[in-house]
């Protein structure tokens, strides 16, 4: 899966942060969602459960009165409480005040440090200047000029010195009622970086955290800032078998979801897994990259993220197929199109070897070679970044790129406003949450005819084989921008249809429903996308 940028691996200590009540919006049944496609000839217990029939109207009205009775309790209580909130507000209060002063009293030291070091800080300013410039269009002399964006560069520094790092990824619950006692799911995931591993967790978090209690282990944390909402804790590599048996006895996880990706994090995997299996818990193995499942300890269900995936390594166990979902009313078009974002193409990757390699920059010079009036954002931080930088310039086409770094989730439609044509320069790719990204923007996609680009796209109609071929491909979608409308409508449709993250909640519901134990109450007599009264 895609990820936006990149951070250097963090080797902490265990810690916990506290985790908010999460929840989610009415989906439609599982039955009705094209997001979520269940594998042909393999086993889904859990099919069966999204096509089950509705509940008698009497049996939805007496919901609905045990729903409404919920709420005058809860104004009841909170009648009951107000002439406590002076109290708590100055709880807050304090709390927020005294983290402030903590970091005030840590401010001198840490500016000691940079005055220290001032020509490492130096490169450090002089780097988060360079991301944060932009080709902005002068109409007086009807060219782009490079400008600062003052706002990221702001972010850029907060990063690189350490000085009060924005959250990385924020969970957003969709319901503010949760659950007291709720079933409690472990995610496991190597690293919680920016990408879409980690936006899958956050996303059942806000979708799903009112019914599930949701707690997370990983092995490094993002480098710069932090994740707000998750409870995490960390197991450093090479991972203590007796600190992941601590974090099991104490949190007791009914069901364990491992975002599994192998490669050089196996060893790490295998201890979380074998740990599992001793606890007897029952266990949910994503593949979130192109990579054979885990099969060193039983696992009761497989998931994958794309049916390019799944054919190509197969399972022994029931699997399903579920495409991970993004948040359709986020990354809806603009209401007014810049006519310049016809003339300009980008990508947005995680700028390492897993995906791309350091031949992936060599597209969009071959592009800005052939069409010198282009412009080319490169979204996306990581180890080839130097290289695709120092390329450019021996090009001589830094006139043509912006290189924007690291880009905030939550600024991801902002940045997708500024060019038409999405271009993906993969050379492996097992689903790419950024490809729907752009999708349901309304841009058009091309790139090369790789792993679930086509699955995700529904064709291949604008994926070349070659360098050569994909150049041609992109160059005569510039060329026509009814094309690139008509394109970008036609992917817009496709991704309201298959890729909505309250469907995908739907399906994970369902998987954890049928892996909870028997003893766990899931109130089964709710809908499986279960919408509280506000």
């Amino acid at each position: 899966m895609d990820e936006f940028a990149a951070n250097r691996e963090a080797k902490e200590a265990p810690s916990s942060a506290a985790a908010s009540p999460a929840g989610e919006r009415t989906a439609v049944p599982a039955w009705a969602q094209p997001a979520s496609v269940e594998s042909p000839g393999v086993s889904d217990p859990a099919a069966g459960a999204g096509a089950a029939k509705s509940a008698a109207p009497g049996e939805l009205a007496a919901i609905n009165r045990s729903l409404f009775m919920m709420q005058d309790h809860l104004a009841e209580l909170d009648a009951r409480l107000a002439p406590l909130e002076p109290l708590l507000r100055a709880g807050a209060v304090a709390r927020t005040g005294l983290r402030r002063l903590a970091g005030i009293l840590l401010f001198p030291l840490k500016l000691a440090a940079l005055i220290l070091h001032w020509r490492e800080t130096g490169r450090g300013i002089k780097d988060a200047r360079f991301r944060s410039e932009r080709l902005v269009f002068d109409s007086s002399r009807s060219v782009f000029r490079r400008r600062v964006d003052f706002p990221a560069f702001a972010g850029h520094l907060r990063r690189s010195i350490g000085f009060f790092p924005p959250a990385v990824y924020r969970v957003e619950p969709r319901q503010r009622l949760a659950l007291a006692r709720r079933p409690r799911v472990l995610h496991a995931i190597a690293n919680v970086w920016v990408g879409g591993s980690t936006q899958l967790i956050a996303d059942l978090h806000g979708q799903l955290g009112h019914r599930f209690e949701m707690n997370v282990v990983t092995s490094a944390l993002p480098a710069h800032g932090s994740h707000k909402g998750m409870s995490i804790d960390v197991v450093p590599k090479p991972n203590s078998r007796h600190l992941v048996r601590c974090i099991f006895s104490r949190f007791r996880p009914h069901i364990v979801h491992v975002h599994y990706w192998g490669d050089v994090d196996e060893s790490w995997y295998r201890t979380i897994f074998e740990i599992a299996a001793e606890f007897g818990c029952p266990i949910l193995q994503n593949i979130n990259t192109p990579v054979a499942p885990f099969a060193g300890v039983r696992v009761d269900r497989n998931v994958f993220v794309s049916h390019s995936v799944l054919d190509q390594f197969g399972s022994t166990v029931p699997a399903s197929v579920i495409r991970p979902g993004i948040d359709l009313d986020r990354f809806a078009p603009p209401a007014v199109i810049d006519p310049h974002a016809f003339d300009a193409i980008g990508m947005i990757y995680r700028l390492e070897n897993d995906k791309l390699d350091k031949d992936a920059i060599e597209l969009f010079l071959a592009i800005a070679e052939s069409r010198p009036t282009t412009r080319i954002v490169i979204i996306g931080d990581g180890s080839l970044f130097a290289h695709f930088r120092s390329r450019v310039e021996q090009e001589g086409r830094l006139s043509q790129f912006e290189f924007t770094g690291y880009v905030p989730y939550e600024e991801l439609p902002a940045q997708l406003a500024r060019f038409r044509t999405f271009v993906a320069p993969v050379r492996q790719e097992s689903f790419g949450q950024v490809v729907p990204f752009a999708m349901c923007a309304g841009l058009a996609v091309a790139g090369y005819n790789v792993g679930a680009i086509p699955e995700i796209l529904g064709g291949t109609e604008t994926l070349g084989a070659t360098l050569a071929e994909t150049v041609a491909i992109v160059a005569a979608l510039l060329d026509d921008p009814k094309r690139i409308a008509a394109l970008g409508e036609r992917n817009r449709t496709i991704a309201l249809e298959r890729f909505s993250v309250e469907d995908m909640a739907v399906r994970y519901f369902q998987l954890y429903r049928d892996l909870a134990p028997r003893e766990v109450e899931l109130l089964s007599g709710l809908p499986d996308a279960v919408h509280f009264p506000n």
